[in-house]
């Protein structure tokens, strides 16, 4: 088995590097692959099942195959492509150099100072190391990412099955099924990573219920319907099992993780508390104060240190709480647009995780029946449904739910293909079925996870472009963009005057993308307008503007006396516009 996998990952990582990103078309990624890759991932597949089948665990050969599988499938942006994938990361990159240079942290800039917390560990990092340049780390992030979130998702599958089985499958399935992306180089990424690691360890050291239940009729009735639920739920007050000391540091540890995911993201501290709170709920974790203070945390930091924030986005703050029908039409009915093929990414992306939702849903009851462990499984993937309340975080908000879920949702997806007990075998109608499941998920991913490949993925012809720009703008000048997909703000992320011209989202009418608009802004003092390679893409795949609206865009401006392009490659140009007030 240990040789298929390395058989697997020589064929696939050779195939990845035999792709030439010009042939990446319209569908994305799949388009472009050999068959060689395809190959690879099948023997992937057969490796990781056929280790699974074996009569005793092998965590060795088992992590293996798993770090193959990493490898193979979510590889393959850095081995392709060479550079940092989605322009945030590039924008994160200058939020941590203007940290490391500058030393400090400035919240009127935008709101990533008011969540800094991952953007100093980065500037520390790039200051203490002296590698200035972190571009490499970006680029190779998304395997980075997936590799340390291994071992905190294996410790948690095994505290949320019985079999050793099962939750190898289950972190097997997570990136099988892992096709949000957000494994860039990001605060997101980070605080997953951190709350991961703080539910598996908090199910480790503090399990049972946080109170006597038995003290009044409506406790005990509750503890007594839980048990019915999932007769493997602790029935009693549970504790650390550890010394008072241990206890003690083990809970300043994970309060300290608390902090770190707050100081970095908006969005996951709120998921940690509604995870926190179902497991209160349902008497699988025993710490009390954890969770409130999680949640108290999360509301001061917004309503305090996020002040420069909200202050001036009061509106887009509040505005959304309890508009579900706002929320549903923003992460699902508005994404569905654009060209056929993104059209098609997104009907992938819907299927893909309706396909995890109803396995799950087969495996919570296979798993009652069984009385095997379901229902903390169950309440950690439903809980964080209940941001649906809040807003709908710019579009995002499906995508980061299905994120927060999915490491528990994989560990009920797997129960169906499981044996009832580690003491019989895998079995080979078992074992053909989860061959075929991730066949279908990895083929899936392919297209749901990379679908987007064209516009999320730059080239160095693009860099160039914006290389340029940093050279010949003086410090102070106005730098636009014809559409929101730009790899800029790596350096000089606060000297300049960015603008956008169109959000990277559907918009029929492109009615500010003209010339006199962009005259206006270049005002007395004159600016720089980028258009690159990447931002057209977006604006084919996502439908913004009429087709052709950026070429028209630019043949139109491009004669006006005022517009002169200082740099030019076959992915990019680069204008300078005069002011009113020069040449005069």
């Amino acid at each position: 088995m240990a040789l298929i996998a390395l058989v697997a990952v020589v064929l696939g990582v050779n195939a990845l590097s035999e792709v030439d990103a010009r042939n990446i078309g319209e569908f994305g990624l799949i388009g472009a692959l050999p068959t060689g890759y395809f190959v690879a991932v099948g023997l992937s597949l057969v490796g990781f099942v056929g280790s699974l089948a074996l009569k005793r665990d092998v965590p060795a050969l088992l992590g293996l195959q798993v770090l193959v599988l990493i490898v193979i499938l979510h590889g393959a942006d850095p081995i392709v492509h060479g550079l940092p994938r989605l322009e945030a990361s590039y924008r994160h990159l200058g939020i941590a150099d203007y940290i490391a240079q500058s030393g400090q942290l400035d919240p009127t800039i935008d709101a990533y100072f008011s969540w800094p917390g991952f953007f100093a560990l980065l500037a520390m990092f790039s200051e203490a190391s002296g590698l200035h340049d972190l571009t490499a780390i970006a680029t190779w992030a998304p395997l980075g990412v997936n590799v340390l979130l291994m071992l905190p998702l294996l410790a948690l599958a095994s505290r949320l099955t019985s079999q050793w089985r099962q939750a190898w499958a289950a972190i097997w399935v997570f990136y099988l099924a892992s096709w949000v992306g957000q494994d860039y180089l990001s605060p997101q990424s980070y605080a997953f990573i951190l709350m991961i690691v703080l539910v598996a360890s908090l199910m480790t050291a503090f399990v049972g219920w946080a109170r006597p239940v038995a003290r009044n009729k409506f406790t005990s009735r509750w503890r007594s319907w839980v048990a019915f639920l999932d007769p493997t739920i602790p029935r009693f007050p549970g504790g650390t099992g550890l010394s008072k000391s241990a206890g003690a540091s083990l809970t300043v540890a994970c309060a300290v993780l608390v902090v770190a995911i707050t100081a970095s993201h908006q969005l996951t501290p709120f998921a940690v508390f509604t995870v926190g709170v179902a497991l209160l709920a349902i008497g699988r974790i025993s710490i009390r104060f954890l969770v409130p203070f999680a949640g108290i945390l999360a509301f001061v930091w917004l309503v305090v240190v996020a002040e420069p924030y909200w202050s001036g986005h009061i509106n887009q703050l509040l505005g959304s709480i309890g508009a579900v029908n706002s929320t549903v039409s923003k992460a699902f009915i508005s994404r569905i647009s654009g060209s056929e093929a993104h059209v098609l990414v997104v009907a992938a992306r819907l299927v893909e995780s309706g396909l995890i939702i109803v396995l799950a849903v087969i495996g919570m009851v296979v798993a009652h029946k069984r009385r095997t462990p379901w229902l903390t499984a169950t309440a950690g993937a439903f809980a964080p449904i209940s941001l649906f309340l809040l807003q709908p975080y710019g579009g995002e908000l499906f995508l980061r739910l299905y994120m927060f879920a999915l490491p528990f949702a994989a560990c009920l997806v797997v129960v169906a293909f499981m044996p009832k007990s580690t003491r019989q075998s895998l079995g080979w109608v078992r074992a053909t079925a989860l061959v075929v499941l991730g066949g279908l998920l990895a083929t899936t991913t392919l297209i749901t996870r990379y679908g987007n490949d064209r516009m999320e993925n730059f080239t160095t012809d693009e860099i160039s472009v914006i290389d340029e720009l940093y050279d010949k703008a003086p410090e102070g000048s106005i730098v636009i963009e014809a559409l929101h997909n730009t790899p800029w703000r790596f350096q000089q992320y606060a000297a300049y005057k960015y603008i956008t011209l169109l959000p990277a989202q559907a918009q029929p009418v492109a009615s500010r993308l003209t010339c006199d608009t962009v005259n206006k802004i270049a005002g007395h003092a004159g600016a720089y307008l980028v258009v690159t390679k990447s931002q057209q893409d977006a604006a084919d795949a996502l439908g913004v503007g009429p087709a052709g609206s950026i070429p028209d865009f630019l043949s139109d401006c491009s004669k006006d006396p005022k517009w002169s392009a200082v740099y030019q490659n076959g992915d990019g140009v680069l204008f300078h516009i005069e002011g009113e007030n020069l040449g005069k």
